[in-house]
């Protein structure tokens, strides 16, 4: 399973990584401001992760979202402010959690663990 990481910074993205690593997941870490659909395309993901307290990144979640290739893809969203907006503006698209940080682990490994078990039951 591959998994692609869009954080703001490098070590947020390692810590995260690691956080994966115990399942053996091929991560891939994104923390570049340009950001394609491309790399989404070449990798094949089957969960990709944005902080989308990244403008650029939230750029990116909309183009996901129009496309029908990437849009089955399940997202997990992370930010570090309480942002109803974003959750106003997300929560209704399918295939697409959110995470407040400070998140508890546990919630984060269950999270990831249902969203590959539902893409490998149900999509693949």
């Amino acid at each position: 399973m591959r998994v692609v990481v869009y954080e703001n910074t490098m070590d947020r993205a390692k810590l995260i990584r690691d956080l994966l690593s115990t399942y053996r997941y091929k991560t891939y870490i994104n923390t570049d401001r340009q950001i394609s659909l491309n790399s989404i395309k070449d990798i094949k993901p089957s969960l990709m992760i944005i902080n989308v307290d990244n403008p650029s990144h939230m750029e990116l979640l909309d183009k996901i979202q129009q496309n029908s290739q990437f849009n089955q893809i399940p997202v997990i969203l992370i930010s570090n402010v309480n942002s109803s907006g974003v959750l106003r503006k997300y929560n209704q698209l399918n295939h697409v959690d959110f995470l407040v940080e400070p998140f508890k682990i546990k919630n984060f490994r269950h999270m990831v663990e249902r969203w590959i078990t539902f893409r490998s039951v149900y999509v693949n």
